[in-house]
């Protein structure tokens, strides 16, 4: 008797099968598979998910006869022998387009389930492609609404409810960080603001870093770094530009470079991996430059 013939004998019914889950038991991978009817997802016996409950576990020859019922494979463990780091890097940028799209996007726990994985290891994951956390790229993205909103809203207040913020006193602590200045001051253009500003080099193209005595008020990327200086305008209309002096320059760009993507990063759809580079700039600038008055 072979090998396979014993193992197929051994795995012949379901009570056999869950015990095979509970004991996460690698020698039953290949022989079947599970699915979870609360999660969509279907598992490979050993994977380390967290255990379901036995009444929602559903047992399945092969994984493609889980996929023919709607259940989708486990990015972990990938119970279907699909590329796992593919796998994980559209994990994570479903998981950036959700959190770009919603208002009030779900929890990290619910995030984590709809791609198939557990909380800590996806925020760890997510932080492997991106350099950041999903907390973070959730940051950004509500900041980027504000500074979009804060130029086509009819008054502050819409700009702070339209962007997610629920609280006053919440919007207005963050908004030297987000802005680099007061909401009423980025509204008007940056009327009465100084800014400085450098371009840089980056893997991801040219930046431009500006910055006034509160902080980063703008990180821009594109293809044409000779392009920015004019983005920059007209964003802020009213605002003093001033190009930086060498030691401004050299301080962002060295901050620039201390903010490099990690190299998996390279998975991702260049939006996305852009996004990310500047809210670790937006961390390391401030640090690294001290704007003088």
């Amino acid at each position: 008797m072979t090998v396979t013939t014993t193992a197929a004998k051994l795995y012949n019914c379901d009570e056999t099968r869950w015990q095979a889950v509970r004991d996460r038991d690698a020698r039953a991978d290949g022989h079947f598979c599970y699915a979870v009817t609360t999660t969509g997802v279907c598992n490979r016996p050993s994977c380390t998910v967290k255990l379901a409950l036995r009444e929602n576990v559903r047992f399945f020859p092969t994984p493609e006869e889980a996929r023919a019922k709607g259940y989708r494979p486990c990015r972990r463990c990938s119970p279907d022998g699909s590329d796992r780091r593919t796998a994980a890097a559209e994990a994570v940028v479903r998981v950036c387009r959700i959190l770009d799209e919603a208002l009030l996007p779900p929890g990290l726990d619910e995030l984590a389930r709809r791609v198939g994985y557990s909380r800590f290891h996806f925020h760890r994951l997510f932080k492997s492609f991106t350099g950041i956390t999903p907390h973070a790229y959730l940051a950004a993205t509500r900041a980027r609404r504000v500074r979009e909103a804060l130029s086509l809203s009819g008054t502050i207040a819409d700009a702070m409810y339209s962007s997610g913020f629920n609280s006053g006193g919440h919007f207005y602590a963050a908004a030297p960080e987000i802005l680099g200045m007061t909401p009423r001051a980025y509204r008007a253009g940056g009327d009465g603001t100084d800014i400085r500003y450098t371009v840089t080099s980056s893997s991801l193209g040219p930046v431009l870093v500006a910055t006034t005595d509160r902080g980063v008020c703008g990180v821009l990327m594109g293809d044409d770094g000779s392009a920015l200086p004019e983005q920059l305008h007209t964003v802020f209309r009213r605002a003093r530009l001033v190009p930086a002096d060498d030691d401004f320059a050299a301080a962002v760009t060295a901050a620039v470079r201390e903010a490099e993507p990690p190299p998996l990063s390279r998975e991702l759809p260049l939006r996305i991996r852009r996004s990310a580079l500047a809210v670790r700039i937006r961390r390391t600038v401030p640090t690294a430059v001290a704007p003088s008055g």
